[in-house]
């Protein structure tokens, strides 16, 4: 794989999420490279009321969505991993283990990547 054929962000989104899933997206609007965008997004909502709205269509799956917290009883899920194509991220899944659940308040995400995928856009590089 080249080198930089991807970028990844680490994010946690606060108060006022809408304006900073506005920021990302212009952060990287101008990127003409596949993105990652993952971490504690603070959004349980889905659909009509989420403020990640304003990521569609250019990240995703914003509607998947996966329980994470608390960890020791995972009933919200507010952490995400997302991508730009959202064609990049083959299958998600919340990390359980006995270990999981004491090492933070949120379990982890897991991503499976189509890398394929990311060699195949990056001979495009205007597949935005």
């Amino acid at each position: 794989m080249p080198p930089r054929a991807y970028r990844t962000i680490g994010s946690e989104l606060r108060r006022s999420r809408i304006k900073q899933a506005n920021a990302l997206l212009e952060a990287t609007r101008s990127v003409l490279r596949p993105t990652i965008l993952l971490g504690d997004l603070n959004e349980w909502r889905v659909h009509s009321r989420s403020s990640l709205l304003a990521l569609l269509p250019h990240f995703g799956p914003i509607h998947t969505v996966l329980s994470s917290f608390p960890s020791q009883f995972p009933l919200l899920a507010l952490d995400r991993i997302l991508a730009k194509p959202p064609s990049l991220i083959s299958s998600l899944e919340v990390h359980h283990t006995s270990l999981s659940r004491i090492a933070s308040d949120h379990l982890p995400i897991m991503a499976r990547l189509n890398l394929q995928g990311i060699r195949q856009l990056h001979l495009q590089p205007d597949y935005l």
